[in-house]
Order: structure tokens, then sequence, then C-alpha cells
């Protein structure tokens, strides 16, 4: 395959990953401008209906995941009917009417509905862009294409950090509708991935997306193309049998079974391990630690987001390089270490221990946890979930993994807090660090590597 092809390929994944920036964008702003909606720059956005109460602050908050929550129903019902090209289309009309109600915004139910959008527009985002891409990438840049998403996202909020700590409060809104404008303009003019035009019986407009996105002109161009001619085979053969209804027998199969107790095994972990709770709660989680660090609140999270940016450009680097399994591995280990030796730290304190000595060390946990928690387990679930599922199932498979993963990010956010005033931080911690050790052990023993097979490959792998 041609430059041509690759450069199609990450042209379409960058499009589609402007959804996970603006994304990112909502979902960071509320942590920088929310409660007080305050920046920087010294202005303070007072709504017709008085200052923001700290009740009507959590419902901004919490919209999010309600919003991802319907839109993964929303996205997992579309995905399949209207295709993974329009059904990400779609995807990015809610996330233009998010930001209008953040500029017209005169009373908190306005900010509450334009963070339900965003999460409603992040929820089919987050069911079909995996389908996407995976579909379109060939073997060999699938992982790194596919990890682009978390990396987009993660983009989105460190955006939205700095533009809270540096731009007016009107000005941010106006800027981030853009982005989902421009790929509203442009994402049309893309084809279709030709996993699904196949699966519907078009197998000319099939043909004629592969080689789109493998730089093919012509038959001419076949020639030595290897790679081409058995995805073409595959397109024309096994889909030919993915067009009928899905049936209970499609789920009893060895693969799908253990393919959705991987996934559903690997959201679990992506919310557990404590990374998503600790991103949230940076201010809270120094302050109970006793850390030394003193940064304003505006400063702290740009360094954060930094981190985990970071961490996510790393996992790009290293996806198709040292595999998804070993990436996980390392992740989960390095978790369990991190919040262990946190923990360790946050119980000496509550034993009286003078830890002056190490008043660094909660820094340095933090900042390890929050890097090799993204460089494995906040980005590979999505990476394996569009690629170990069955071709049949897998609009199924996604819809139900991600609602999996958005509950668990409802319960992460609003029930964790209450088991750190329960047990105190050092037990929260204590069991994102069991959590994590669990992870790695069952990564270790169930999951398949699939860094370089293709699909067919993966399925036979799957049903041994």
């Amino acid at each position: 395959m041609g430059r041509v092809g690759v450069l199609r390929q990450y042209m379409a994944t960058v499009l589609v990953n402007l959804l996970g920036v603006s994304y990112g964008m909502i979902s960071g702003w509320s942590s920088s401008a929310l409660p007080t909606l305050q920046t920087s720059a010294g202005d303070e956005r007072l709504l017709e209906s008085g200052a923001i109460t700290l009740q009507q602050a959590s419902w901004i908050g919490g919209a999010l995941c309600l919003g991802g929550i319907v839109g993964t129903l929303v996205g997992g019902a579309i995905v399949d009917r209207l295709g993974r090209k329009w059904t990400t289309w779609i995807a990015g009309l809610p996330l233009v009417v998010c930001w209008v109600l953040v500029i017209v915004a005169n009373h908190p139910g306005y900010l509450m509905g334009a963070r339900f959008l965003g999460g409603l527009a992040g929820g089919i985002e987050f069911v079909v862009t995996p389908l996407y891409v995976s579909e379109i990438a060939c073997t060999s840049h699938r992982g790194t294409l596919s990890s682009l998403l978390i990396l987009s996202c993660c983009l989105g909020v460190e955006f939205a950090y700095l533009a809270g700590a540096l731009l007016h409060y009107y000005t941010i809104p106006w800027v981030s509708v853009s982005i989902p404008v421009f790929f509203l303009a442009t994402f049309c003019f893309l084809p279709e991935t030709p996993s699904h035009l196949a699966k519907v019986q078009k197998l000319a407009a099939a043909e004629r997306s592969l080689r789109f996105f493998r730089g093919i002109r012509s038959e001419k161009d076949t020639i030595g193309e290897d790679e081409y001619v058995r995805e073409l085979q595959l397109l024309q053969s096994v889909h030919a049998k993915d067009a009928t209804v899905l049936s209970w027998s499609d789920f009893t199969s060895r693969h799908a079974q253990l393919g959705l107790l991987i996934c559903l095994t690997l959201m679990a972990l992506n919310q557990f391990c404590g990374c998503f709770y600790m991103m949230n709660y940076a201010q809270s989680v120094f302050a109970e630690s006793g850390s030394v660090l003193n940064l304003s609140p505006s400063l702290s999270v740009i360094v954060v987001g930094l981190i985990q940016l970071i961490g996510c450009y790393v996992c790009t680097l290293l996806v198709d390089r040292i595999g998804r399994k070993i990436l996980l591995l390392i992740s989960s280990v390095g978790l369990t270490l991190g919040q262990s030796v946190f923990a360790s730290y946050c119980y000496g304190q509550e034993l009286g221990y003078d830890l002056t000595s190490f008043s660094w060390l909660p820094l340095v946990c933090f900042s390890v946890i929050v890097f090799i928690g993204t460089v494995g387990v906040g980005t590979m679930p999505f990476v394996v979930l569009a690629e170990i599922m069955p071709q049949k199932i897998k609009g199924f498979a996604t819809t139900l993994c991600m609602v999996t993963n958005w509950t668990f990010a409802f319960i992460a956010l609003k029930y964790f807090s209450t088991l750190s005033i329960v047990f105190g931080m050092y037990g929260l911690l204590l069991f994102f660090a069991i959590c994590s050790l669990l992870g790695m052990l069952f990564v270790l023993l169930a999951m398949p590597e699939t860094k370089g097979k293709t699909f067919h490959e993966i399925e036979r792998i799957m049903e041994k």
C-alpha cells in the first residue's frame, strides 16, 4: 500500500477525531469554568438567575455522563442502520447546539442542557469512531489510528484548561463551536467504510471505498498489493452472511462470549483503576494527602492535563510496536505500584507519622498514575473493543460496552468521594490498587494479543 492510502487513512481519522477534541473541550470546560465560572482574566459570568449553586454545579457536571449513556444507546441503534459515516456526522450536530447553548446561557438549565448534549455526542462518538477507524485502517496502522480517539479527547480537555485560564468566558464557546462546524462541512465528503458497504450488500461501493483508503486507483494498481486482494476477498465472502438479523446463536460462540468478557472487564478496569477519579478530583486528592503541591487550580489542571496528553501520545507511538497486551500489562503494574505507594503515604499521614521529608511523594505518585494509566488502561480498552469482537455483533457489543463504561464513570464520580470519607484516602487508593492488580492478572491470563493481526486471524485465535 502506498503513501497515498496511508495519508487518506490518517486524514479521515483526524477529521473524525475532531469530534473527540470538541467533546474533550466540553468535558474540560466544566472542570475549568465551574462552579465559579471564573477565568484568570478576571471576568465572572453571572447568569440572570444568579450565581450557580453547588447543587446546580453538580448536575451540570453529572449531565455529561447521563448524556453519554443516552448517546451510546442512540449510537448503537443507528450505527448499523445509517452506517458508520452518517452516524459519525450526526454526532457533530449536538456539539454545535451544545456550544450555542453555552453562548446564549442565562440560566443553569442551559448549561445542564449543553453538558447533556456534549455527553450525547460523546456517547455516539465512542460507539462509532472505533468502528469507523478500525474498518478503514490497514492492519499495520490500525492500533495507532484507533488510539487517536483518546488522544483527541485529552487534547480537547487540555485546550479547555488553557482556554479557561487565558481567554474571556464569552470567547471560549465561539472558538469551540468552530470545530464541530468545520467537521460537519468536511467529513460528509469521505466514503463509507468498506466493511459496512459490504455488509449491506453494496459490493461495488465497498470495493471503491477500499481502493480509496488503500490509495489504489484501478485494477492495474492491485498487482503486488496482497493485503488489498485479501481484504477484498474477505469483504465479498464473509459479509454475505452478515446481512442477516442478529440471533441468540450469534452470542453463544466462544469468540463472542470471550470477546464480551474481555471488553466488559477492560471497561471496568478503565474506570476502577482510579485514573478517571483522580483526574476529576485532583485538588481534593492532593489536599487530603497533605501534598506540598502549591499551584493555583487553573495551573494544576493544566499540568495534569498535559501529563495525560503526553501519556496518550506515547501510547500512539507504542501501540503498533509493542502491542496492546503488553501496554495493558505495563500500565496495570504501574498503577498497582503507584496507587499502593500513594496509599501507604496517606496511611502514614493518618497514623500521625512525620513524613515531611517525603512530602514530594504524592505529586510524583499522582504524575506516574496519570501518565502510566493513560498509556495503557485509559486508552487500550477502546482499541481492543474495535478489534476483538465478531464483526456481526460488533455494533451491539460496542454499544453494550460503552453503556457499561458510562455507568461505571457515573458511579466513580458519584460515590468514590463518599468512599474516601468512609475509609480514608488511603482506603480508596488501596481499592484502586487492588482493581489494577486484578486487571493485570486478567489481561495476562485471558486476553490474546491483536497487534498486526487481521480480523480473520483474530477470529481464529478467539475461537481456539
